[in-house]
């Protein structure tokens, strides 16, 4: 399991890091460091010239920007564009840009910046296509294609933020063609660039100016995301406290807030932070009563964003918030009774209950009908949430009026996510809301069983992300119990989501 220990400057980094060879080092690539010559030099043609202390003489060692190299050509005049064509390869992130432009056919050109590329290409041709439709909901800042100037950006990121993009694209690739038998070399290479933006994230970690940057942030999170994507989500704790040590040292949620260039980073934080605690067991939550007392301060800097904790109306998402401060509470009972306990339980349930989605739903700029939709998807799915996780730490009785009013309310809300999942504009967008759903088909419903069983292996494949595999797997586990309790299902942390990335377009090494 991956260990971020304590954040900070370790003086004796480096002292056992893997070494570089001088071709590698050369052609700015990740070595493999084999001995006594690595294999992405052979695999190149190229003789490798070992790792030695002194540069290899034969090797001309030029600066960072310089022409690398000079094919022997006839003397001819060189037209005005060919001079400046041959200034432009001067520069990394212009050869790149050029990838763009042409077709690329060798295959055999697999140096890290041509893999960058691929992944570029890959976000514009297969995932981005799927996420223009969110523009038909309204205007969305972090939903656009990946241009040049992206590019360019990008290659000036660490390797943990570079390496996590491809790490996403080859997930999503992963995810969609499962069963093929391409399925294995692509996990391979995901898990080496995994590898990757672990080692560069733990060397970024112990520098000093470095340790608490945005960049830093931006690795941890796209680490994060590619764990959940990919299925490996025992790990998804680790990177949320990294993160939270990270936001502390820079003054708290609520600081660091201000920053404009990272509302979709914090967005994507506190969701996760949020909606895994409500697939968390009660006594094994990520936010602390000091920590909820933050995040409800951030809250409601959110309330007029129009694209907001995956479409879930922010005064609904502020009552998942509540009920996990209960769940907690209940495990602790520390300066509040159970009679308390469930008098704020019933005010939740409450106020759920007379939340109107019709009227969240005309204030939004188009497709008034589908936030009307999403709304009364989630105002159902929280108040199951709030009944069925309540009841599985005593705080609300497990009688038969509540019963009936759980068995009315998943009806309901099987029929509204048939619409829903049906609508390639939100469907991405209901996760959690199917798995809820699932929760509740336990209580003798295989109809319901079957509907939830169907629709996860289709998101999945359709999202490009195994976490909803990963919820079935689970389901199907607490399904076959005997057991019927919120907690009894959700036995280890959880973190269902389907987002695959954040925006980090205005998020700079500098920061």
């Amino acid at each position: 399991m991956l260990e971020y220990r304590d954040i900070g400057v370790n003086k004796g980094h480096g002292q056992h890091r893997k070494q570089h060879c001088w071709e590698c080092i050369r052609r700015y690539l990740v070595c493999d460091s084999e001995r006594p010559g690595c294999k992405r030099c052979f695999s190149n043609g190229t003789e490798c010239p070992g790792y030695g202390n002194a540069k290899p003489t034969k090797l001309r060692w030029l600066a960072p920007g310089q022409v690398r190299s000079r094919r022997t050509r006839a003397k001819t005049p060189l037209s005005s564009n060919k001079r400046s064509h041959d200034k432009e390869l001067a520069s990394n992130a212009v050869i790149l840009a050029s990838f763009e432009r042409a077709a690329i056919t060798q295959s055999n050109l697999k140096t890290d910046e041509f893999v960058l590329v691929e992944a570029m290409n890959y976000y514009n041709t297969c995932i981005h296509p799927d996420l223009l439709l969110i523009h038909e909901l309204g205007p969305n800042p972090y939903v656009y294609p990946i241009l040049s100037t992206h590019l360019q950006h990008g290659i000036g990121l660490p390797d943990h933020v570079r390496y996590g993009f491809i790490c996403m694209t080859l997930s999503h690739r992963i995810n969609r063609i499962r069963n093929d038998v391409s399925t294995q070399v692509l996990t391979e290479k995901c898990y080496q660039y995994r590898g990757l933006v672990i080692r560069s994230l733990i060397e970024d970690i112990n520098v000093k100016h470095k340790y608490k940057s945005d960049v830093i942030l931006a690795g941890m999170m796209a680490l994060l995301l590619a764990d959940a994507q990919q299925g490996a989500l025992r790990e998804w704790r680790s990177h949320l406290e990294a993160m939270q040590q990270v936001i502390i040292l820079r003054g708290g949620l609520n600081s660091i807030n201000r920053y404009k260039h990272l509302e979709s980073l914090l967005l994507c934080f506190v969701f996760i932070a949020v909606i895994g605690d409500s697939t968390s067991p009660a006594t094994d939550l990520f936010l602390t009563n000091s920590r909820m007392e933050e995040f409800d301060t951030a809250l409601e800097q959110y309330n007029d964003f129009l694209f907001v904790f995956q479409m879930c109306p922010p005064f609904l998402f502020s009552e998942i918030t509540n009920i996990n401060r209960l769940r907690l509470q209940a495990t602790k009972l520390e300066f509040i009774t159970r009679n308390e306990l469930y008098n704020k339980a019933t005010m939740i349930l409450a106020r759920v209950n007379e939340f109107c989605p019709e009227k969240w739903g005309r204030t939004k700029p188009s497709r008034i009908e589908d936030w009307v939709l999403m709304a009364s998807i989630y105002q159902l799915a929280v108040a199951l949430y709030c009944i069925l996780s309540l009841q599985s730490v005593s705080v609300l009785p497990s009688n038969d009026p509540l019963r009936i009013f759980c068995a009315a309310t998943g009806h309901t809300l099987l029929s509204l996510l048939e619409e829903g999942l049906a609508s390639r504009r939100i469907n991405r967008f209901l996760l959690w809301p199917l798995v809820v759903l699932g929760v509740e088909a336990k209580h003798d419903n295989p109809a319901m069983r079957t509907f939830v069983a169907k629709q996860l292996p289709q998101m999945s494949r359709r999202a490009g992300v195994y976490a909803p595999l990963t919820a079935l797997a689970l389901l199907e586990r607490f399904w076959a119990s005997h057991v019927t309790g919120w907690d009894a299902c959700f036995d280890r942390p959880y973190a269902f989501t389907l987002q695959v990335a954040v925006d980090v377009s205005r998020v700079s090494s500098a920061s």
